[in-house]
């Protein structure tokens, strides 16, 4: 079955807001054995929603619109489909019950123009949006079907799950698809693939494996079509055959970030972690604390920018920033040793580098870092180049080079400080 999608709104052609729903509608569609073909956005406009729209039902047998369902009058998704599909409107007292529930919970008074979000075009079905304002609206076309959808995310994500997965699948025989996720860093693309060659070989017909880079890490998938022969060994067999293949290069296996992978094992092992970040401002502890349940292994962080903070909080030696200057290793291990003794963690680790665009030099051009974890706990591995073993502590460094704009380099350098963990794994 094939899809296109259609955002709608005029701040996602500004780049005022980043369209996250296609993703997540890409990513999921594919898991229900929808193929997505295309996606499109368009302003706020009927003439344009209408041209996308008439488009994509030439192409595709689902089309989903997001956004343009708001109670204001720059929101008119539900005005052109009212007379894209020559239909009159409908009081749904579902809906209103719903936002009368919903504003009085809220503390709110339900206004007259709160109340059009029940007006609902007569050829559609209600999708409830139980956590919403905005109902979404299945429309039955000669060549397919139409949904349209809030804008909001979690809308989306609700809407899409509880209201028209189950009417596809109920309208469609939908081939499912399986699919496994795994993660990489600090390996490229090309040498991943080479480093694969053999496996992707021996991988029978209906299975693939995509590369998806982002910043220097890589998520690998493997995908398997509805198992439609007996001698399949399914998917499960050939995911430990891809694990088994990368070896050390795997760092995490499931559909995870690199924080994710770092927060499983810190949660796992009950061990407490800080941080001191210069060039990188707070940005990899923030990451692993996004992760439920970090709260218990975060002790503390801080972002030691100038010299006298690295001096006075973290016991950087003055000798130590006149020799080797403040972005370098031996810079970055009294960093992160203060750390490690300031917050009393079982883990602690430093960023100091240049971010740019300025400030760089031909010793140390823009894009520098120099990264350092060190801990009391012995790794599961120790013949590892930049690991040391000083003073009862494991101390493990990395100096780097780092393409891309201030906030790429933010995003790279952190998960290269996070690779710096696998050694414990």
């Amino acid at each position: 079955m094939n899809a296109e999608i259609i955002t709608i709104g005029d701040e996602l052609l500004l780049g005022q807001t980043i369209d996250t729903n296609s993703a997540w509608l890409g990513q999921n569609l594919a898991k229900w054995g929808i193929h997505v073909q295309r996606k499109t956005a368009v302003s706020d406009k009927a003439d344009a929603i209408v041209e996308a729209l008439e488009t994509s039902l030439n192409a595709a047998s689902l089309v989903i619109i997001t956004g343009g369902l708001g109670p204001t009058r720059d929101d008119i998704t539900k005005h052109t489909l009212a007379q894209f599909f020559n239909c009159g409107y409908r009081t749904d007292a579902s809906v209103m019950a719903h936002l009368e529930k919903l504003f009085a919970k809220r503390g709110r008074t339900l206004l007259e123009v709160n109340k059009l979000q029940a007006e609902l075009p007569e050829a559609c079905e209600t999708l409830h949006n139980a956590v919403g304002t905005a109902p979404g609206m299945w429309f039955q076309h000669n060549k397919g079907i139409v949904v349209s959808l809030p804008g909001v995310p979690n809308e989306v994500y609700y809407l899409m799950e509880h209201e028209v997965l189950p009417r596809l699948q109920k309208a469609f025989s939908l081939q499912t698809y399986e699919h496994r996720t795994l993660l990489c860093l600090e390996t490229p693309e090309s040498i991943l693939s080479k480093h694969l060659s053999h496996f992707e070989d021996e991988l029978p017909e209906g299975y693939s494996l995509a590369y998806l880079p982002q910043f220097n890490s890589i998520r690998l998938r493997l995908s398997q079509k509805q198992q439609n022969q007996a001698e399949d060994k399914g998917i499960e067999f050939w995911f430990e055959r891809l694990q088994h293949a990368l070896g050390i290069l795997c760092f995490g296996v499931g559909d995870i970030s690199a924080a994710e992978r770092v927060a499983q094992f810190l949660l796992d092992g009950s061990w407490e972690v800080s941080g001191a970040e210069s060039c990188t401002g707070g940005f990899a502890i923030n990451q692993l604390l996004q992760v439920p349940g970090m709260s218990a292994c975060v002790q503390g962080s801080m972002v030691a920018y100038g010299n006298p903070v690295k001096r006075r909080e973290l016991g950087v030696l003055e000798n130590t920033l006149k020799e080797h200057g403040a972005v370098s290793l031996e810079s970055g291990k009294e960093m992160a040793l203060g750390a490690l003794k300031k917050f009393g963690s079982d883990f602690a680790f430093s960023t100091t580098g240049i971010a740019g665009p300025g400030g760089g030099t031909d010793e140390k051009p823009v894009g520098t870092v120099c990264l350092t974890l060190v801990s009391t706990q012995e790794p599961k591995w120790t013949a590892v180049e930049g690991l040391s073993h000083e003073n009862g502590l494991w101390i493990y460094q990395k100096k780097k080079q780092i393409p891309g704009n201030r906030q790429q380099f933010m995003q790279r350098a952190s998960n290269s400080l996070f690779a710096l963990f696998q050694p414990w794994f």
